[in-house]
């Protein structure tokens, strides 16, 4: 829907071996007077001191999306996400062709042809995963965690909340990366994007 234009991946290697903030400005030699460690690491990637390749990409690249997803015998591929569907041909499928009428297929297992969205990186900084904003985790698509007697946790996208909407990213990024991928404060890619109409993409 349009709602996810960030995300956020740790890098590997960390900066300084996951030093803390204070042990990696001594390894630097101290900070210019004004700058913060995040500055200074962010201004080295850009500039290529630091010599570490976002996996994800540069800004201008183009990513393609991976979806849960369903081959019909009627020549189209439905996307769970909403259950809308688009065509395709024998020419496009080719060997995914013999997956037809099965079950549906992980995103892991979609071919390029069959996706239907494709984003363009903007920008790509570096910085420490517990600086995220509460705009930023609007922007990662996280909804605000606002019910917590629920047996599961309910979400609703409203961004005059304060700090629920990181506190929901917090939860969410604990859930793939465990407690310690929070708490440890790792620097993590922050990668922007917008989506790309397929029209353009296929000129």
């Amino acid at each position: 829907d349009g709602r996810k234009t960030q995300m956020r991946r740790p890098i590997k290697p960390q900066p300084f071996n996951g030093a803390s903030d204070e042990e990696a400005i001594k390894q630097i030699g101290g900070l210019p007077a004004g700058r913060s460690l995040y500055q200074e690491i962010n201004s080295a990637w850009q500039s290529r001191f630091i010599d570490i390749n976002c996996p994800l990409g540069e800004p201008g690249d183009l990513l393609w999306v991976r979806e849960t997803h369903h081959l019909s015998h009627q020549n189209k591929v439905t996307y769970r996400a909403d259950y809308s569907s688009n065509p395709f041909s024998e020419d496009e499928c080719g060997e995914d062709c013999s997956m037809v009428g099965e079950k549906w297929r992980p995103s892991i297992h979609m071919p390029r042809w069959a996706s239907r969205i494709t984003l363009e990186i903007t920008n790509v900084r570096v910085e420490r995963i517990q600086d995220i904003n509460g705009d930023d985790a609007n922007a990662e698509g996280i909804q605000s965690w606002i019910d917590s007697f629920k047996s599961r946790p309910t979400y609703h996208q409203n961004s005059n909340l304060g700090g629920y909407p990181v506190t929901a990213f917090s939860r969410m990024w604990k859930s793939i990366y465990g407690a310690e991928g929070w708490d440890q404060n790792p620097w993590v890619w922050a990668i922007e994007f917008r989506r790309v109409e397929q029209a353009k993409v296929a000129a």
